[in-house]
């Protein structure tokens, strides 16, 4: 037998068949038990690699190129502590169903519990957030062997690409020595049943919606006249316009959240509502806006006065279309779930429907006369001299060309994003980790889009930046172009809208936490560009600046002055609907 033949042939047959399964992108974090499976990625052929030192920002950063291009990335790291730092994105992937394939090297079993160093337990180290964990059996040389390899990673392709999409984890135990042989000639050929593809075919399959509830639903849709219909985050393109067609022949409003991309894509319906947050949150209009249906697509819209709305519809039918098996209800008010792909449900309803008599214009006419003063309200912040936080979307919206991305960290510019984005005949991507809604690894997440080719503008607060901040080193070392607009508030912008900003003893100390940082400092250390704006014209022009590298546009804003601002918004929009 050839010199280390069971390693190299074994884990050359593993990384091969993730080639086979049309996975491109591979994220390594380098470490030693794990170099026969990073130095035979790096040596495949079909299989990119990226090298991210640092674990916990490699997890988001991979995530990142799975949420762009929606396929699995894989990610590599040794034994150890290196595999616990991926969990973080790992949770945030099983909540935002995005794919990914993590695979963590590990001391072999004669080494586990008896203080080995960078050895601990790594069996179902990650619990409930993974969809399938697999251990591999130590290599052997043998084909059936090789064969096993190959139909594991199907195994886990499977898994992970089934509805809901999320990641899944193979712990391969390894003994030294690790460096696999070159010289084999068959490295990457090893058990392969077939050239061309992988070695058992996955057929991708789509939940269906059954004959009886599409004739429940007809019924239901012939009865109630007023409904709604939601667009919640990552609804696919494709189901966009099969909901608004839905919506069209119904009559019923389409509430769009900016995640579902609903506001941003080139369309003329007018039925689609853009600014419920704002409207709702105002008792007078929710009292005359009583549903009797609402279906969602999707999942929970970011908007908390939406959530707060659907509690309050005692005698609505309210019905989630969910492809997967979660229940994603956090109103627990649903009386339906359909277990159905969004636009399979669509066409499914469509498909020879007719209403009996003409849907309820004064419904339709409602929202769309709320939604149209509620949005020239929020247009009047336009005007604001000050550098408001919430006007900062209204600029990036207007100045970003067509086809970019904006990605959005967690807290207040989500929220921002929510009430001051609104429809437009210009396509933009909106893109945020909403899964469980953390702060970290945001930069990660932008670059790993950004490595999946996508212009991407990152519109981060301070303490999101400086809790990724060591994420930037990935824009250097892959030549990464991002422009990051960071809105520098020192401290945490959020809590001056919660109870908690009332109680001053402890507010700034606990939650206003100012870090008085410089990040230019930070900027020049990861070889960006740092531009510092003091008014909307130096905005504008760092925004039209080209810069095929890391470029951190900083805004410094004022976190009581942005509430009071925001309070003063509120209340023209109030204004609107006296006239």
């Amino acid at each position: 037998m050839k010199d280390n033949e069971a390693l190299s042939k074994y884990i050359g047959s593993l990384v091969d068949e993730l080639s086979a399964l049309n996975i491109q992108n591979v994220v390594i974090s380098p470490g030693s038990r794990s170099t026969p499976i990073a130095m035979l990625v790096n040596e495949h052929p079909k299989l990119k690699s990226f090298i991210a030192i640092d674990e916990r920002g490699a997890g988001f950063f991979a995530l990142g190129i799975a949420k762009s291009t929606k396929q699995p990335t894989v990610l590599i790291c040794t034994s150890g502590t290196a595999a616990s730092n991926y969990l973080p994105a790992i949770s945030e992937a099983k909540e935002s169903r995005i794919p990914l394939i993590v695979i963590t090297a590990d001391r072999p079993h004669e080494l586990r519990d008896i203080g080995a160093p960078q050895a601990m337990n790594q069996i179902g180290l990650y619990g409930s957030f993974v969809k399938k964990f697999i251990e591999l059996a130590l290599p052997e040389a043998s084909e059936a062997m090789y064969q096993y390899a190959r139909a594991s990673m199907n195994r886990l392709y499977r898994s992970c690409m089934t509805a809901p999409k999320g990641p899944v984890h193979v712990n391969i135990p390894l003994r030294e020595p690790l460096v696999p042989n070159f010289e084999i000639e068959d490295l990457f050929s090893a058990g392969k049943r077939h050239q061309d593809r992988a070695y058992t075919n996955v057929s991708e399959s789509f939940a269906t919606i059954s004959k009886d509830t599409i004739k429940q639903m007809h019924e239901l849709f012939q009865s109630k006249r007023k409904g709604l219909l939601i667009c919640g985050p990552y609804v696919e393109e494709k189901a966009l316009h099969s909901i608004l067609e839905l919506g069209e022949k119904l009559g019923y409003p389409v509430l769009c959240d900016p995640l579902s991309n609903g506001r941003t894509f080139i369309n003329d319906k007018a039925l689609t509502i853009d600014t419920y947050d704002t409207f709702l949150r105002f008792g007078e209009n929710v009292d005359t806006l009583d549903s009797e249906v609402i279906i969602r697509f999707g999942a929970m819209p970011v908007s908390k006065t939406f959530n707060q709305y659907v509690q309050k519809q005692e005698n609505c039918e309210i019905i989630v279309i969910d492809e997967g098996d979660l229940w994603r209800d956090p109103t627990l008010r649903a009386t339906q779930m359909i277990s159905c792909n969004d636009t399979e449900f669509c066409h499914a309803i469509l498909h020879d429907f007719q209403l009996n008599e003409s849907f309820d214009h004064d419904w339709l006419m409602k929202w769309q006369t709320i939604n149209q003063k509620t949005k020239s309200g929020l247009q009047k912040s336009e005007l604001f001299e000050e550098l408001f936080e919430g006007k900062i979307v209204q600029v990036l919206a207007k100045n970003l060309p067509e086809n970019s991305t904006i990605f959005v960290s967690n807290s207040m510019p989500i929220r921002d994003i929510d009430t001051f984005l609104h429809t437009q005949n210009k396509k933009l991507t909106i893109a945020c980790n909403r899964g469980v809604n953390g702060i970290d690894g945001t930069i990660a997440t932008a670059l790993g889009m950004a490595a999946a080719g996508e212009h991407i503008t990152l519109l981060i607060g301070d303490l999101s930046f400086y809790h990724d901040i060591n994420s930037l080193v990935l824009a250097k070392l892959h030549q990464l172009p991002i422009q990051i607009v960071l809105v520098n508030n020192d401290g945490g912008g959020i809590f001056s809208f919660l109870p908690q900003s009332k109680e001053e003893k402890h507010f700034e100390t606990l939650f206003g936490t100012p870090l008085g940082l410089d990040f230019q400092h930070a900027t020049a250390l990861f070889g960006g560009v740092h531009t510092k704006v003091s008014s909307w014209f130096e905005f504008e022009d760092a925004l039209a600046l080209k810069h095929e590298k890391l470029h951190v546009i900083e805004v410094l804003t004022n976190r009581k002055e942005n509430y009071e601002l925001h309070q003063k918004v509120w209340s023209i929009v109030k204004n609107e609907y006296e006239k």
